[in-house]
């Protein structure tokens, strides 16, 4: 993530992540540990609309690399556009590339999410928890 990607994640994820100082530290882990995950996002006509943390892992059920997701989050004036969608799909083929085996996701009381997530192949797991394997 270069400069200005952070800056742009930055600006998304304040909207629901209060302590500045923390986000400022998890992006900067982000930016000098690529290997731990990074941020995907979604752009509309250049602007930062949505994103979604990615923190790599090791699955011993599936014998090979967990992605989880976290901070799945788009623009209240964005959604139920396609943007969501959009960017799971994309990301997911990303992490097909990066032959990540097995993607978590928690889904707590969103139930926007919930179906956004069933639609796309991720069964519920243990309550709030959706998976997809490869």
């Amino acid at each position: 993530m270069a400069g200005p990607e952070r800056y742009d994640a930055f600006s998304l994820m304040k909207q629901f992540r209060p302590d500045e100082a923390t986000l400022g530290d998890a992006l900067s882990l982000f930016v000098d540990r690529p290997d731990y995950g990074f941020i995907w996002l979604a752009y509309a006509d250049g602007i930062p609309v949505g994103c979604i943390s990615v923190a790599f892992g090791i699955s011993t059920a599936s014998g090979g690399v967990l992605a989880v997701l976290r901070d799945l989050w788009v623009d209240p004036t964005y959604r139920r556009k396609g943007v969501g969608t959009a960017m799971l799909l994309t990301l997911q083929a990303r992490l097909d590339q990066l032959d990540v085996r097995e993607t978590e996701v928690a889904a707590e009381d969103e139930p926007g999410l919930r179906a956004l997530l069933t639609a796309r192949g991720y069964a519920a797991r243990s309550g709030t928890v959706f998976s997809r394997r490869r």
